[in-house]
């Protein structure tokens, strides 16, 4: 039996959509029986098998449309010839589920803010990876388990990240204003459903002028992040952030 499990964790922290397929039932004479296994990816790569042949060429099919629709399905595949693909005659059941489809958060900055967004989002649909190189403030105990921590630079894990202009949220909130503006500038010309950067209005006006002069494009960015709600200690900042992400997520605004 192939490492399935393994295989769901690594595109799961990689932040992977994915459909899983399995063999929900089996009649008559098949390849494969209940239980089996198949992952797919949006490109078409796989992993596992349902059986090959008929079988698999129409799970591949059936997972492009969950793809389209985001949403898991069932399906029935009768095995007899079609076209040019030969089968074995009986029939066979999968259940497609749609899997990493969460809502991924890309939180640059592990600093007290950061620290109490986590725990405030813990237990929300969001995911949560958390990129800092500070050795110190990404490795805190206080953070949930359930945030996944890369202390890397913030280009290396821009670079390699998964982007979606439906599941991408992304936050940043480093220690340095001249970092905030570089992150800023790496993550722009990337597909995400919300851009957020902590700071005033005047560092996001001196902000906005620098990299417009660049030629990007500034107006889905919000900042200040977060909701209006007149605190300013770390816990409060990050309550507010997590209610602006909610709210966009639920499409509440």
């Amino acid at each position: 039996m192939w490492d399935w499990i393994g295989k769901l964790d690594e595109l799961r922290r990689s932040n992977q959509l994915a459909v899983l397929v399995t063999v929900t039932k089996s009649s008559g004479s098949t390849p494969r029986k209940r239980g089996a296994k198949m992952i797919v990816l949006p490109d078409g790569t796989f992993y596992g098998t349902v059986g090959g042949g008929t079988p698999e060429y129409y799970a591949l099919e059936d997972a492009r449309a969950c793809f389209e629709t985001m949403q898991s399905t069932t399906s029935s595949v009768p095995l007899k010839q079609r076209g040019e693909f030969p089968a074995c005659g009986g029939t066979m059941e999968f259940y497609m589920e749609v899997i990493n489809d969460n809502p991924v958060l890309y939180l640059f900055g592990a600093g007290h803010i950061g620290q109490s967004l986590c725990q405030i989002l813990d237990g929300t649909p969001f995911r949560i990876h958390l990129i800092d190189e500070r050795e110190e403030w990404i490795n805190a105990p206080s953070l949930p388990g359930s945030v996944i921590r890369h202390q890397c630079h913030h280009s290396d894990f821009i670079e390699k990240a998964t982007w979606c202009d439906k599941r991408t949220f992304v936050a940043i909130q480093t220690f340095s204003g001249t970092l905030d503006q570089q992150v800023l500038e790496e993550v722009l010309p990337h597909p995400a459903r919300y851009v957020g950067m902590i700071g005033s209005k005047s560092k996001w006006a001196k902000v906005r002028s620098n990299l417009e002069e660049k030629g990007l494009d500034l107006s889905s960015v919000r900042c200040p992040i977060g909701h209006d709600n007149g605190g300013n200690s770390p816990r409060e900042i990050a309550i507010s952030i997590a209610s602006q992400l909610l709210a966009t997520y639920y499409g509440r605004e």
